[in-house]
């Protein structure tokens, strides 16, 4: 066999795979396309919407609103433990300094009213956290509630059958993304959070 004979041999060789990939590729594709399709019960591509969620907890003005009372009653708090951890560490000074100059009944007895004060101060600070996560809770409700509102009335507009939360997705395009009309609806009708986050009962 001649070298150009060789030559052309490996050339259809190299042709007949190359064909064989692209129909392997080509049903592939295919299978994607017609599984895709049939995501509608009636045979006809489903609308799909997405939505970045974390946007709507973050970018609303009552997500905002919310973030800013939670911070705040936590420094509230804070500051109220503080105050009290500051008057007990007062108190245990005070006791070390008179312990020889009291009588020993009066001094056990000034020291159970202290550990009594420290008790209460540990069951306060655990009853400020459950009853700030309480709070948050539901505020974190009402938010998901007036937005799954908002979002449904979008999918109806839009006659869309799904809504994808963009960490779903890989790559889309923009017309499918309905997070700022969904956050500008939303702030329309929950401008800020109406749940009283700024008061915690600080005891004196």
């Amino acid at each position: 066999m001649t070298s150009s004979s060789a030559s052309r041999l490996a050339r259809a060789s190299d042709m007949r795979a190359g064909i064989g990939v692209l129909g392997v590729c080509a049903i592939l594709l295919t299978g994607w396309h017609v599984e895709a399709q049939d995501a509608d019960d009636d045979g006809l591509p489903s609308q799909v919407l997405i939505v970045d969620m974390q946007r709507i907890k973050s970018d609303t003005s009552a997500g905002r609103d919310m973030l800013a009372k939670q911070t705040e009653i936590r420094q509230r708090i804070q500051a109220g433990l503080a105050e009290r951890r500051e008057r007990l560490r007062d108190e245990e000074k005070r006791l070390a300094e008179e312990r020889e100059k009291l009588e020993p009944d009066e001094f056990r007895e000034q020291v159970r009213v202290f550990e009594q004060q420290v008790f209460a101060n540990r069951e306060f600070s655990e009853r400020e956290s459950r009853r700030l996560q309480l709070i948050l809770s539901q505020a974190s409700g009402m938010l998901k509630e007036r937005a799954t509102a908002v979002l449904a009335g979008i999918m109806r507009e839009r006659n869309a059958d799904v809504l994808l939360d963009s960490t779903q997705i890989v790559l889309s395009v923009n017309s499918l993304d309905i997070t700022d009309e969904a956050i500008r609806r939303l702030d329309a009708v929950l401008p800020a959070m109406p749940i009283n986050l700024s008061k915690p009962a600080i005891e004196p």
